[in-house]
């Protein structure tokens, strides 16, 4: 089985989500969570949130995420 391996991050779950979405529409599985500090409920959709892809999807993932979204600061 696959590693999970970080592929960038977004500053709030919306646009988490949105990445979520590119990606799975390239049936590439994503996984979200939030970073270590910021895992309080209280926060709701506010707070960074990693991007997770298995490690074998990593190149593919890499290339739809930084010719959609840009690299950013996110990644």
């Amino acid at each position: 089985m696959d590693e999970w391996v970080k592929i960038g991050s977004a500053p709030n779950e919306t646009l988490a989500l949105m990445m979520e979405g590119l990606l799975r529409g390239a049936d590439i599985p994503v996984l979200i969570r939030r970073p270590m500090g910021f895992d309080v409920p209280d926060f709701l959709s506010a707070g960074p949130r990693e991007i997770l892809v298995p490690s074998s999807a990593l190149p593919e993932a890499r290339e739809i995420v930084e010719d959609t979204m840009g690299t950013g600061s996110w990644v």
